[in-house]
């Protein structure tokens, strides 16, 4: 009777998973037949697919099938290690755990006992004398369902296993096959084939959600030279390194991917107010230094960037401009970005470094100042000094151009202008030390400038000659400056220090100065990139990085100073998260000296003559104002505008304090 009854349920069982397993080629609907088949087989309640990892460390739960689905779905995606539980046991013997009693069992797993687990049968998944993983069959307490397993029962239930091995075995080669067509062997990245997919799918969500979306195309500048010097597997090993420093500062969901040689491209979904953040983190991660002596160089990128669908709506159209893009920015001189809109290139003319040589010539240079104030209370403790171009015509020429201008080129100008710009600070400082008035200084050095002997030499006359510059001069310096010769870069910040000034690390969590780093050298403040304040307080991501720069700083004794801070919820977010200063358009836009003079003398209004009326007033204002669709300089202007007439920050000058270095940073 008993082997009538097991020929009539078992057997069928049996051909029904070969049935499956031969017709059926959608792994997750075989396994959901094959698994039923087990189950009906065995009498149970649910039968799960437990996969093993690569390396083989770690179990996790990727299947169920079965009527008590509410219990054990909550365990998909469940990892253990490989040693736990019935399924370690079975992974090292290769053979079948049947266990009565589970809450009994000496290895019951404490959340399975929670969920009830009663039974279980643990079947190895062996295919090609390898354990894949295992298919463990489960009878739960409040079921009332009696598990019983004979030993034909068993061997059947075997044999599905087997097939199920074989068919996990299949899907994890087809698996393998489909990232060979699609990803790239060197980077790991997807590939060209790969990422021209990634277009395509952003262009039917653009026709189907109106979702815009850019394309960055990457050129690696100074690979050729690096495999020229050193070789081509030093060649890949930069390559690698420059595909998983773009892996790092990409955002979740965007897509990167090699086109071939040293050329990348990145698929992002954004608006026109995220292409200049995004391609900043992309240029400041491809700035590689490698090598040493005389062969020592520094890999950068030339992007060229189109929005899509304002620069077009089809795949060819958007490559071949963004390619355009990139080589204008290439020839250059590299380093920097271009987008490939006719309005940008005319609105942003380039500035070449003859124009700068007689800029400086004809003093039509200045130096223009923009408030950093304690977040507590706004109190003014200092300015950044920024550059300008101020021609004849009235048109001013912010920094960025003039930067790149110079630093493309051969030559000292960047030495030059560079010491000019620390002549002028100190000279103006002197004109607020006659009126009593004593803020820092900021000022920022470029890393070529920061580890020529010149640099030093400027610095150490100017302090002898104007005592307390140094005491009032904070140097801010990039991540790149620090990173291209560590030793070399600490000596020279010790040498400023004993010279009375203070170090800033500025745009800090663009680059990749990691905490060793930060330890190691003698740094007294940490500026937090603008990148990251931009969407306070709604991006939850850059909350949290922003917190955790924050507690890093404090804990190494450092003071942390944000910017790009222009609406008061950002304040109010950086407050709560523990900056100690400010700096942004909602405080004070850059002016010039004599502005910036009047505006620190002009006499203070305190803010605890402020009611919070006022303070409530000022928000709702700012929040109308931020959801207008302007651009970015008419919402800065708004923002100042607003700022000066509800919450002007020109309560007093805080005074400066000697802080305690830490010792550990000389370390």
């Amino acid at each position: 009777m008993k082997s009538s009854l097991l020929l009539d349920t078992a057997v069928p069982s049996l051909l029904a998973a070969m049935d499956a397993l031969t017709l059926e080629p959608d792994f997750q609907i075989f396994f959901k037949k094959a698994a039923a088949a087990v189950r009906t087989l065995l009498g149970a309640d649910g039968t799960a697919l437990i996969l093993l990892d690569e390396e083989t460390q770690t179990f996790e739960y990727k299947l169920f099938e079965g009527e008590q689905q509410h219990l054990l779905n909550a365990f998909k995606g469940f990892r253990f290690s490989s040693t736990t539980g019935t399924s370690g046991r079975v992974l090292t013997s290769k053979t079948s755990i049947f266990t009565r009693n589970y809450p009994g069992a000496p290895d019951a797993m404490g959340q399975l006992v929670e969920a009830g687990l009663q039974s279980n049968l643990v079947i190895p998944l062996i295919s090609s004398d390898k354990v894949l993983g295992v298919l463990a069959s489960s009878w739960f307490a409040h079921t009332g369902s009696v598990a019983n397993v004979s030993p034909q029962l068993l061997t059947l239930a075997e044999r599905i296993a087997s097939q199920i091995a074989v068919a996990c075995h299949r899907e994890k080669l087809e698996t393998q096959l489909r990232e060979l067509a699609t990803i790239d062997p060197l980077t790991k990245l997807l590939n060209r084939r790969g990422i021209l997919n990634c277009i395509n799918n952003n262009l039917e969500k653009l026709q189907r959600y109106n979702r815009s979306f850019a394309l960055f195309f990457i050129d690696v500048d100074g690979l050729k030279s690096a495999n020229d010097h050193w070789g081509h597997e030093t060649g890949d090993v930069l390559l690698r390194d420059v595909a998983q420093r773009l892996t790092d500062v990409v955002r979740k969901g965007d897509q990167i991917g090699r086109l071939g040689g040293d050329e990348f491209l990145i698929v992002a979904e954004c608006d026109e107010s995220h292409i200049d953040i995004l391609t900043k983190r992309f240029l400041q991660a491809l700035r590689i230094p490698y090598g040493q002596g005389r062969k020592r160089g520094r890999l950068s990128g030339s992007i060229g960037v189109v929005l899509a669908p304002q620069d077009g709506t089809d795949e060819i159209n958007l490559l071949r401009k963004a390619d355009a893009a990139m080589y204008l920015a290439k020839s250059q001189g590299g380093d920097r970005f271009q987008r490939a809109s006719i309005k940008t290139e005319v609105t942003q003319p380039q500035i070449s470094i003859v124009d700068v040589e007689g800029a400086l010539e004809r003093s039509e240079l200045q130096l223009w100042y923009q408030p950093i104030c304690k977040l507590n209370d706004l109190a003014v403790v200092g300015f950044e000094a920024l550059l300008r171009w101020c021609k004849p015509d009235g048109e001013v020429i912010t920094a960025g151009p003039l930067i790149q201008a110079f630093e493309s080129g051969r030559g000292d100008l960047e030495f030059r202008l560079g010491n000019w710009v620390l002549r002028e600070a100190a000279r103006q400082m002197q004109q607020w030390n006659r009126n009593s008035l004593t803020p820092d200084i900021h000022i920022n050095i470029s890393p070529r400038h920061f580890l020529h002997p010149s640099f030093l030499l400027e610095l150490q006359t100017l302090c002898a000659q104007q005592p307390g510059f140094g005491e009032a001069l904070i140097i801010e310096i990039t991540e790149t400056a620090m990173l291209e010769d560590l030793e070399r870069a600490k000596r020279i910040m010790l040498r400023c220090r004993d010279l009375g000034a203070r170090m800033a690390v500025d745009d800090f969590g663009t680059g990749y100065a990691s905490l060793t780093y930060i330890k190691r050298l003698p740094l007294d403040i940490i500026k937090i990139d603008r990148s990251f304040v931009a969407d306070l307080p709604v991006n939850k991501v850059d909350w949290d990085i922003t917190k955790g720069i924050v507690s890093i700083a404090h804990a190494l004794g450092l003071t942390v100073v944000a910017e790009g801070a222009e609406a008061f919820e950002q304040i109010g977010s950086l407050r709560e998260l523990g900056c100690d200063q400010v700096q942004g358009y909602f405080i004070h836009h850059p002016m010039p000296f004599d502005d910036a003079n009047a505006w620190l003398q002009h006499k203070p209004l305190r803010a605890s003559e402020r009611s919070e009326k006022g303070i409530r007033m000022n928000s709702k204002i700012m929040r109308a104002a931020a959801n207008e669709k302007m651009e970015h300089q008419s919402q800065a202007a708004t923002a100042l505008c607003l700022q000066q007439e509800f919450f002007d920050p020109r309560f007093s000058i805080a005074p400066r304090i000697k802080k305690p270095r830490c010792q550990s940073h000389h370390s």
